[in-house]
C-alpha cells in the first residue's frame, strides 16, 4: 500500500510495503523543491520493479532529451518500507 508519512525529521515522505518505482518530477519553479516524488507502481519483487522502472525511463527519455541533465526527471526503485522525501533535490547515484 502506498502511503505518505512524516519521517523522523518531520518531513513528508512516500513509502510502500512492496518494491516501488518512484518518478521524481523536475519542478523547475524558483523557491520550491527541485523534485517532487511520487510512487507510480508497486511490485512483488525487485526484478519486476526494475523492469517497470526501465520502461518508465524509456518513455520519459524522449521528453527529457532537450532538458539540461540537472533538470531531467529521475526514476528510482526502492525496497519495501523504504522512504523517499516527497520534495527534495536530485538523488545521487550510488557508487559502483
Amino acid at each position: 500500500m502506498i502511503r505518505e508519512i512524516l519521517n523522523a525529521e518531520k518531513q513528508l515522505a512516500v513509502t510502500s510495503d512492496c518494491w516501488h518505482v518512484i518518478h521524481a518530477r523536475w519542478s523547475g519553479a524558483p523557491g520550491t523543491p527541485r523534485f517532487i516524488r511520487s510512487i507510480v507502481s508497486e511490485h512483488e519483487d525487485s526484478a519486476s520493479a526494475v523492469k517497470a522502472a526501465k520502461d518508465l525511463k524509456g518513455s520519459l527519455a524522449r521528453a527529457m532529451g532537450s532538458r539540461p541533465k540537472e533538470a531531467r526527471d529521475q526514476v528510482i526503485v526502492r525496497r519495501p518500507a523504504s522512504e523517499s522525501l516527497k520534495n527534495d533535490g536530485r538523488l545521487a547515484k550510488a557508487p559502483k
